[in-house]
């Protein structure tokens, strides 16, 4: 059940960003969410084709059972042009245009982890005993520089311990939990929550659980703040779906991303 610090943090991302913020959700009239990620899929297909290509690629090399034991997320950025968009990116400049965007971020982050912390530790079976973030590839600009989100989650863990890991070269976006190493790690007999601000494909970061679990991880639950999804690609499934997805999906007040259900608010 949500908690009164998650129902406070839950009232003020409505009031700041309610009117753009989509909650993520994992299925739809029309077939066209994926279970497993909220992310948009053909209506004949059980999941997105990035979800697919993982599970393929796990099950391919015997590393299924590998995987995350959960996923989680906080809203949708939509491409091209969304408000929460330009959000997850304008949070990583040095001078965000807006100072509301790092709130939301932490504010979001925040919510799901601790606001809807008892959530977590009962599907879990237990409170998590290390944190991990999805670093930086060599790709990125970004690598081997100060993330603004390490920063922000390490706000929010508090003092649980944290599993520094660093990414080596590999291709891009495909399921490899070679591509990840662990710097220093504390016991991982347990559930280890890990963090990304951003999910497009998916590879990174399972590939990342991957890389927990076979160093001793028990568990590995997923959390990320907003799932990228493509609105041209959701027009090509259908000409009716972009609008459809717009109308119906909201900011929904109490929506657990562990037990993907609404809770009450009140009180």
């Amino acid at each position: 059940m949500i908690s009164r610090y998650g129902l406070a943090l839950d009232r003020a991302i409505d009031s700041m960003a309610g009117s753009y913020l989509k909650t993520v959700r994992y299925k739809s009239v029309h077939g066209y969410l994926c279970p497993e990620c909220g992310g948009f899929k053909g209506a004949g297909y059980w999941m997105c084709r990035g979800c697919s290509l993982i599970h393929g690629s796990a099950s391919a090399i015997g590393a299924g059972h590998l995987l995350a034991d959960r996923l989680a997320f906080g809203v949708y950025a939509p491409e091209p042009r969304s408000q929460s968009l330009k959000m997850m990116y304008g949070y990583k400049d040095e001078h965000p245009a807006s100072p509301d965007y790092r709130t939301l971020v932490r504010a979001i982050l925040a919510l799901g982890i601790v606001g809807h912390g008892d959530c977590l530790n009962a599907v879990a079976g237990g409170s998590p005993v290390a944190w991990a973030m999805v670093p930086s590839t060599r790709q990125s600009p970004r690598y081997g520089k100060p993330h603004p989100f390490h920063e922000i989650a390490t706000s929010v863990m508090g003092g649980l311990p944290e599993v520094e890991i660093t990414a080596s070269e590999g291709e891009k976006r495909r399921f490899d939990p070679e591509r990840f190493h662990i710097e220093s790690a504390p016991d991982l007999n347990g559930n280890v929550l890990l963090l990304d601000d951003s999910w497009v494909t998916g590879a990174n970061v399972q590939s990342v659980a991957a890389c927990l679990k076979t160093a001793g991880a028990e568990q590995v639950s997923i959390y990320c703040v907003a799932r990228i999804v493509n609105y041209s690609y959701l027009e090509s499934l259908s000409p009716d779906a972009v609008a459809l997805f717009q109308k119906n999906v909201h900011y929904a007040g109490g929506f657990c991303p562990w037990n993907r259900t609404s809770e009450a608010t009140d009180g």
